[in-house]
């Protein structure tokens, strides 16, 4: 079985390489994202089955990413989750019609059992 893969939009070095590893270790193909635009290329051809998206990214914020992924016939099967230290980040993850809100600092053992739920997988 093809291992489910995970694009982490993420411009800080530290938490993107914790995530990478993390979900890495729990058996998911982890593709890694600097900034929206960077993040957009490789969505379109990866096929994500689950992104996990920061807002305050360079280039083009997470949430204009998302408004952007959403309109490509390849976002049909994917779940967005926000991971995000802003304040408004519930606000705008309902504006855009996400569910499911990850609050920075967040608990390694939360992200994965997320990812898990949204992959369709047991949490680890």
């Amino acid at each position: 079985m093809p291992k489910i893969r995970v694009l982490v939009v993420e411009d800080d070095d530290d938490t993107r390489r914790l995530i990478e590893q993390e979900l890495g270790e729990a058996g998911y193909d982890v593709i890694p994202a600097l900034d929206g635009r960077h993040a957009l290329r490789i969505a379109k051809t990866a096929r994500p089955k689950v992104l996990l998206v920061d807002l305050g990214l360079p280039l083009m914020s997470g949430d204009e990413f998302v408004r952007r992924w959403r309109i490509s016939a390849e976002a049909k099967d994917a779940t967005v989750v926000i991971v995000s230290g802003r304040e408004d980040a519930p606000d705008v993850a309902e504006s855009l019609g996400i569910r499911s809100v990850i609050p920075k600092p967040f608990r390694v053992e939360d992200l994965v059992a997320t990812v898990a739920q949204y992959a369709g997988l047991p949490a680890a």
